[in-house]
């Protein structure tokens, strides 16, 4: 082989040499200490970890979903102005006609927190799709097709379910608004197409 193509392979190999020493130990581009091979999942939780370090530090008396509410896993979160309580609108089904909006309530508070929900009081609880309005069902006695009110302190980490049964939306509908006094407005929801 001619010698300037040995110089040309020799100075193309150059480069490559570090990149083959680095594959083997990568290093936090940071701190530059070495990472191991769950570097992406560690990065991931000490990011989670951080945030909700940051949020229970700013959490004393303001509303915990304006700070992000804890990882629950459902549609749409929401914190109850004033309190603790977290709202979860956890899922919707529709069947036979019938949206049934199913939602779970958390305290994530220190101290007990008190949780009142009642659809046969005063309070409207809608569906809502544009500006139509479909009040919350009821029976043939003129009572909410409803979990029974709800008034109960719930403690430090505790968990509350409950549940509505709306006229479902018009076919098509991709996204409803749903009321539940005084608890939450969730907006937006997506609704999964069946």
């Amino acid at each position: 082989m001619c010698r300037s193509c040995l110089l040309v392979v020799a100075l193309l190999a150059i480069p490559a040499l570090p990149l083959a020493g680095r594959a083997a130990v990568q290093q936090d581009p940071v701190n530059g200490q070495p990472l191991d091979p769950h570097y992406a999942d560690q990065a991931d939780q000490q990011r989670r970890d951080q945030l909700r370090r940051e949020q229970d530090e700013r959490r004393s008396d303001a509303d915990p979903c304006e700070l992000g509410c804890g990882d629950y896993e459902g549609l749409q979160t929401r914190g109850i102005s004033g309190t603790s309580l977290v709202a979860v609108l956890h899922r919707t089904e529709i069947e036979d006609d019938v949206l049934t909006a199913r939602l779970r309530f958390y305290n994530e508070g220190e101290a007990p927190a008190h949780l009142s929900i009642d659809p046969s009081g005063e309070q409207t609880f809608v569906l809502r799709v544009g500006t139509e309005e479909y009040p919350i069902l009821r029976n043939e006695d003129g009572e909410p097709e409803a979990k029974d009110p709800l008034s109960m302190e719930l403690e430090p980490g505790e968990m509350e379910t409950w549940w509505a049964k709306f006229p479902a939306p018009p076919a098509g509908t991709r996204s409803i608004d749903l009321e539940i006094p005084p608890a939450a407005i969730f907006r937006d929801v997506r609704l999964d197409d069946e």
